[in-house]
């Protein structure tokens, strides 16, 4: 049953992705016709939604100043959840900017939004490695990134379905994934569906309804 649900939700995200793919082309042609469009969907939510109930499984992790975080010590607030490598020159860089210009384009407490990001290649991701990545995007201050023995790090990147960095190509799951004030999963962007407004727009969905 686990591995079903598992299964389940890398199924899910991959057919998320593809219906947002074919929303943009459609809402593409469609402004072109009118002069104007939008991508927010019938939920609220720009990016992909979540099924209802799906719950972030819970961990706890060494972030890189060596203190230990829970995504459960959370819980009332919304959170946004990655996965990174700090040696990573594509996806993760980009992840991490399109994270900084929503939580700027954001205002008040939800600038402030907590942000984990997990690493996927955890020999490489060494407390100065992962500092020195954060300090290059500015957001030492703004990003928790976590780390951890392989056993607890294999059980994270199996509850989310991630597949880690294996090799010296960039080729791990990137997922931005925003938690509710409840603990559930609610909007899953893939890394190239990602960008700063429509981060910014749905995680001011959450925090309004959550208020």
């Amino acid at each position: 049953m686990i591995l079903a649900s598992r299964t389940q939700r890398a199924l899910l995200l991959a057919l998320a992705a593809l219906v947002v793919a074919i929303i943009a082309v459609l809402m593409s042609s469609s402004k072109g016709q009118s002069g104007s469009s939008t991508t927010t969907s019938a939920s609220g939510f720009q990016g992909p939604t979540m099924p209802p109930g799906l719950r972030a499984t819970d961990f706890t992790l060494t972030d890189q100043n060596g203190r230990r975080v829970s995504l459960s010590s959370y819980r009332g607030q919304v959170v946004m959840l990655t996965f990174i490598h700090s040696q990573c020159h594509d996806q993760c860089p980009f992840m991490v900017e399109q994270i900084k210009g929503a939580l700027n384009d954001l205002s008040g407490k939800a600038a402030s939004v907590p942000t984990l990001g997990v690493s996927v290649a955890p020999a490489e991701d060494t407390p100065a490695s992962r500092k020195q990545f954060l300090r290059t995007h500015e957001m030492e201050s703004r990003i928790s990134f976590l780390n951890g023995p392989l056993p607890a790090l294999r059980r994270v990147w199996h509850a989310y379905a991630i597949a880690p960095q294996r090799g010296t190509v960039s080729n791990h799951s990137a997922f931005v994934l925003l938690v509710d004030r409840r603990g559930f999963e609610r909007v899953g962007f893939a890394a190239d569906q990602l960008t700063p407004e429509g981060l910014a727009h749905d995680l001011r969905v959450l925090e309004r309804e959550s208020a």
